[in-house]
């Protein structure tokens, strides 16, 4: 089973700039997470499921735990924790900053296994 979650929201400091690494910004997550929920799906039960709020809370605290230079060091802390759950098959994490250049929408880091 595919599980996607779009645009969790987050503030961390990412970014080589001196206001970067002082100040937080807004930066968006998107996930995919591959995980056997046949069980979940067959029934019906919470608590089969794997905990959505969870890692929102966790994507959440590793932002604020952590100060990066690069998306790309921080879509691979995000990713750890899915790498590190046995229960995950395979796992997409798309770090985005919207706030990085002038006249883009985002620049985004992309991480998976």
């Amino acid at each position: 089973m595919k599980i996607i979650l779009k645009g969790i929201e987050i503030q961390a400091k990412v970014g080589t700039q001196d206001h970067e690494r002082t100040n937080c910004q807004g930066i968006f997550v998107d996930i995919e997470f591959e995980y056997d929920a046949a069980k979940a799906s067959a029934s019906d039960d919470l608590q089969y499921a794997y905990d959505y709020s969870e890692v929102v809370r966790k994507v959440i605290r590793t932002a604020k735990e952590n100060r990066f230079y690069l998306l790309e060091s921080l879509s691979e802390k995000i990713l750890e924790i899915f790498r590190n759950d046995g229960r995950i098959v395979s796992a997409k994490v798309t770090v985005k900053k919207p706030s990085a250049l002038k006249n883009i929408e985002f620049v985004a880091a992309e991480s998976n296994f």
